[in-house]
């Protein structure tokens, strides 16, 4: 009887694990303007983010091209 229980938890968690990380949208875009707290990108094609919601920002550096 425990072992149905714990399965059940077990799977439970994992369904729960997984709509989390789909619900993870990835937006791209460029920064038009920063002015220390607040900043504006454009985005490039649809995007699920709304005005309010918490996000997550990596910087994707530009690579160097060296002369000679």
């Amino acid at each position: 009887m425990s072992k149905k229980i714990l399965s059940v938890a077990v799977a439970l968690m994992f369904s729960v694990g997984v709509v989390g990380v789909a619900s993870a949208a990835k937006c791209k875009g460029t920064v038009e303007k920063n002015d220390g707290s607040e900043m504006v990108i454009k985005l490039k094609g649809k995007c699920k983010a709304n005005a309010g919601d918490s996000v997550k920002i990596k910087v994707k550096a530009a690579a160097a091209v060296e002369g000679c």
